[in-house]
């Protein structure tokens, strides 16, 4: 059962005439300039909402509550509001993305003359290796060969006085590979190690480039995901406020051809 603004029941439709139907309302309190207009009533359901039979609620006061209305005024302000916010947060992405790194429409990275810092110390031969790792290596080098004895030029070699060999500045060539850390080198094997440092250092700035370029995509495209979401709320938003404005000009023009017409009558509904 449906009950109107005073609490009365209302029941399967009953004719009663308008002159019974004004004398059975309550006298409204006298009020000084006050216009007298006939207004149709509010139902109220089972539920206990209200139908204002598609009239409009005006003169809103601003809202506090979540759960408070909001006026036409209101919606269209916040509307603005969250759209230049929205603008903001995507130039400030933007700037940040340009300061880390830049990418060409190929898809090639350019640092910026920025260095890659704080690499780990390399495990695995995979692994990165830092410029210290190929100073170190090349200093190990270095080092071997000048432990090489020197002496006079001459023919074969000649034992020194601590016990080492001097090869008197002659090559010794037909080495076997080495073996053991303290074995001796060819100039080849010193090369190959030099290469294969520089190429794993190599691998290694590819692969956190790559890295750095997979985080800033997956950063842009969430991004992206979320000013798309934004927008679509924005268009919804947008929508129903048109929808709102249609309802507000047609509840305008009903107003108007009420003002045209003294009878009023008095909806009920079951």
């Amino acid at each position: 059962m449906k009950f109107d603004v005073f609490g009365r029941p209302i029941g399967k439709s009953v004719y009663v005439s308008e002159k019974e139907e004004v004398k059975q309302q309550p006298t409204p309190a006298p009020r000084s300039n006050m216009m007298s207009t006939s207004v149709e009533k509010v139902l109220v359901n089972e539920g206990g909402h209200y139908d204002a039979n598609n009239k409009r609620v005006i003169n809103i006061a601003p809202a506090i509550e979540k759960t408070d209305a909001i006026d036409l005024g209101t919606l269209q302000s916040n509307i603005k509001t969250s759209h230049r916010e929205i603008q903001a947060l995507e130039r400030k992405v933007n700037d940040k993305i340009e300061s880390i790194v830049k990418f060409d429409r190929n898809g090639n990275y350019d640092m910026m003359n920025k260095k890659i810092q704080n690499v780990g110390e390399p495990i695995n031969d995979t692994d990165a290796v830092i410029l210290r790792n190929l100073h170190d290596a090349e200093k190990s080098l270095l080092q071997s060969i000048e432990k090489i004895p020197r002496g006079p030029p001459g023919h074969g070699y000649k034992a020194t006085s601590d016990g080492n060999y001097d090869l008197m500045q002659k090559r010794l060539t037909n080495m076997a590979h080495p073996v053991d850390d303290m074995d001796g080198v060819t100039l080849w094997v010193m090369n190959f190690y030099i290469d294969a440092v520089r190429s794993r250092a190599q691998k290694g700035i590819d692969d956190a480039s790559s890295k750095l370029h997979q985080s800033v995509s997956d950063m842009s495209r969430m991004f992206y995901e979320s000013v798309e979401n934004v927008k679509k709320s924005i268009h919804s938003i947008e929508k129903k406020r048109k929808e709102l404005e249609k309802l507000l000009d047609r509840q305008t023009e009903e107003k108007d051809l009420i003002k045209r017409n003294p009878e009023f009558h008095y909806l009920h509904r079951t």
